[in-house]
């Protein structure tokens, strides 16, 4: 199970790192325009983020929209960033032609905006690493995202493909756990849903059932009894 952090914000990214166990950053275009600092170019601000991620994986999406352009956009990404990056390309006709060529030369690629089943099998033929569908995105559609992402992972493993499904853009834990439940492998989530994530209710009464009955018979840390 891989989990990573949606933002490019420098301080949450910092923060998000430096707390949970990740396995890198993504970005696109609407988290870059939102987060990075009015005053930063964007190659300023990319640079940052990938001395912030150093031995992680990080996502950038290429902007073109003709796939010439989206292979020179992840080229030029690629060479001026390097590191473990995964290029992001719209599902389209066009971005499953960038796809097959840039994996051909050994380009991670991730296929983002997915929609459906048959885009993520077009992503595993052209031997993406990763097909990300927007789960809240598909609920907005009168559609239930977790389960199309969950048929998604599971054809693709059915058909012996080895790209992962990324799940994206959620709105509630129980989104996640519905996407990891049936299958999906990867999820890229925001440093408050990582938050609600690794805390519940059960678990913080437990820590204060464990103090009230330590604190009485105890009183201090453990470190400062032994």
């Amino acid at each position: 199970m891989k989990y990573f952090l949606d933002s490019a914000d420098f301080d949450v990214i910092r923060l998000a790192l430096g707390k949970y166990p990740l396995d890198g950053v993504t970005t696109n275009p609407t988290i870059l325009a939102r987060d990075l600092p009015a005053n930063i170019t964007l190659i300023d601000g990319l640079t940052k983020i990938r001395q912030l991620t150093d031995g992680l994986l990080m996502f950038v999406q290429a902007t073109a929209h003709d796939s010439d352009g989206m292979i020179r956009d992840a080229r030029k990404i690629c060479s001026t960033l390097g590191g473990a990056l995964s290029i992001k390309l719209p599902a389209t006709p066009d971005g499953f032609t960038a796809a097959k060529k840039l994996t051909a030369d050994g380009i991670s690629v991730t296929m983002t905006a997915v929609y459906s089943t048959s885009q993520a099998m077009l992503a595993g033929a052209c031997g993406a690493d990763f097909a990300a569908p927007y789960i809240s995105h598909l609920d907005n559609m009168s559609l239930d995202g977790a389960q199309i992402a969950s048929e998604m992972a599971q054809q693709l493993e059915y058909h012996e493909m080895p790209t992962q499904v990324l799940g994206a853009s959620f709105r509630t834990a129980s989104q996640v756990e519905r996407c990891i439940a049936g299958g999906v492998s990867a999820v890229t989530v925001t440093y408050e849903m990582l938050d609600v994530l690794a805390s519940h209710p059960g678990t913080l009464n437990e820590v204060a059932s464990f103090d009230a009955k330590w604190a009485a018979r105890f009183g201090k840390n453990v470190a400062d009894l032994i």
